[in-house]
Formats: C-alpha cells, sequence, structure tokens
C-alpha cells in the first residue's frame, strides 16, 4: 500500500479543520477538563474522529469518509449532518440542532470561534485520502508508541492545529513544567503548506541538533525547532508504515537522553 498524494487539497483541508473545530468547540463544552488539555483533543477511527463519549452519555463522530458529522445519542438515536452545503457557522447551528432535538442539547458553545461564513468546499474523494494517510500514519505512530516506556499522554487530535500528536515524559506527566517529547502528524501549518510527522523536545536540549537523524528525517530551525519527516518523502515508499514506526523508535532514541 502507498499513501495518496494529498495533491492540490487546500480548499478540502481547510474545509475539514474547520469542521473538526466545529465538533472540537461543541465537545470542549460537553466534557470535563483533563490533564494536558487532552478533553480538547478527538480520537482517530477508522473513518475519521470522534468525540469520545460526550457527558451527556452520547457522542459525535467526524466521518472524513462521508464528509459528515454523525450525533449518537445516549439511546443510540443517530442523526447525521452533511458538511457539504454548509459554512462552518451553521454546520455549528445544524449540529447543535441535531443534538437539540434529540434531546441533549450542548450548552455555552463559543460560537464566536467559530463564525467562519464561507462555503465549506471539500471534495469527497480526496477527504477520503485524506482519512487514509491519517489512519495510516495514525497506525505507524501508536506501534511506535508501544515500543516505548513511560508517561505518555494519549494520540489526540487537536481541533485548533489539526494535528494528531501525543506527549512522552522524561519524568513527570505537566506539559507546562515536566521534560517532554511531542511526536505527531500534521496536515500541514504555517511555513509548512505539505503534511509532515514531526517531533520536537520541550525544553529544548542544548546538544539537540548534534543528533544524528534517521534518513527519512530533518531538523527544523524555523518557524519551530524540531525534528520533520516530509509527507512527499514518506509517500514515495511502499513500506511506510514500518519505516515511519522505525524512524521515530530511532528518534526517541538519540533525543530521550538529552532531556534531563
Amino acid at each position: 500500500m502507498i499513501l495518496p498524494t494529498l495533491q492540490n487539497w487546500d480548499a478540502t483541508r481547510k474545509s475539514l479543520h474547520q469542521a473538526a473545530q466545529v465538533v472540537g468547540g461543541i465537545k470542549k463544552v460537553s466534557v470535563q477538563p483533563m490533564l494536558n488539555y487532552a478533553h480538547l483533543g478527538l480520537y482517530v477511527i477508522h473513518d475519521g474522529l470522534t468525540s469520545g463519549r460526550l457527558s451527556d452519555g452520547g457522542e459525535l463522530i467526524f466521518n472524513l469518509v462521508e464528509s459528515s458529522i454523525i450525533y449518537i445519542c445516549p439511546v443510540g438515536t443517530v442523526s447525521k449532518v452533511d458538511l457539504q452545503g454548509h459554512s462552518q457557522a451553521s454546520l455549528t447551528e445544524a449540529v447543535l440542532k441535531a443534538m437539540s432535538d434529540a434531546g441533549h442539547p450542548a450548552a455555552n458553545v463559543d460560537r464566536s470561534a467559530l463564525a467562519d461564513q464561507t462555503p465549506l468546499a471539500i471534495d469527497s474523494a480526496t477527504a477520503a485520502d485524506y482519512q487514509e494517510a491519517l489512519y495510516s500514519i495514525y497506525t505507524a505512530i501508536t506501534r511506535f508508541r508501544a515500543r516505548i516506556l513511560g508517561t505518555m499522554s494519549p494520540i489526540i487530535v487537536f481541533p485548533h492545529g489539526f494535528d494528531a500528536s501525543f506527549l512522552w515524559f522524561k519524568h513527570g506527566s505537566e506539559e507546562r513544567t515536566d521534560p517532554h517529547l511531542n511526536f505527531g502528524f500534521s496536515p500541514g501549518s504555517a511555513g509548512f503548506p505539505r503534511p509532515y510527522v514531526y517531533s520536537y523536545a520541550s525544553p529544548l536540549p542544548q546538544a539537540y541538533f548534534d543528533v544524528k537523524l534517521p534518513e527519512l528525517a530533518h531538523f527544523v530551525q524555523n518557524p519551530w525547532k524540531g525534528i520533520a519527516i516530509g509527507y512527499d518523502k514518506l509517500a514515495a515508499e511502499t513500506n511506510h508504515e514500518y519505516l515511519l514506526e522505525q524512524t521515530l523508535v530511532d528518534i526517541h532514541a538519540a533525543v530521550a537522553p538529552l532531556l534531563v
């Protein structure tokens, strides 16, 4: 299996990101706070992303393959909202209405953060390709995560940046104070228009940029400091999942000892 090319997909990527923010914005007021803001994240599943269980017992599923958001209420009733024909703002209202009609309204959602009126522009085939790529890379990261020891956060997609990532802690478990490594996959960000797998260390060790990196990886100095694996380079490999898994294992082995 090879990864999809994900070419000419900026409009679809932006629209999917906005839809993920809708699910994240509703989840934010529908669950209890967790360590390291994990309550803000969505979880990767086979067809897309899920909020996980909300406080009311329901669940929101962002089906990337079908370009829809589905609310499953506690008694099992399913309400589906297609993304096509919506803006971010109208999608927010449609999902909230579906939840309210099922008897489980989400109160106090910050609509000002979900107010974009631009029509969503999603190519369904490209959205399905992105889900295929996301799930494949998520699978490799999950296998890597299973091969290292220590305290770790769950692998989650933060709607703000639309990247899937987890934290590994040298000691402790608090992102703001304890030394850690972050590993993740971004569909693209400021300064990086193409998707990439990344890692960074916090705080940055003095000898960080002296580490010998695996062949697939390279250092990044701007706009952030860390290590990246370009998606296009990874997509050229037929055994990309194994190569990514092993590359991340090697990065962890080289960088983790530098943290104090």
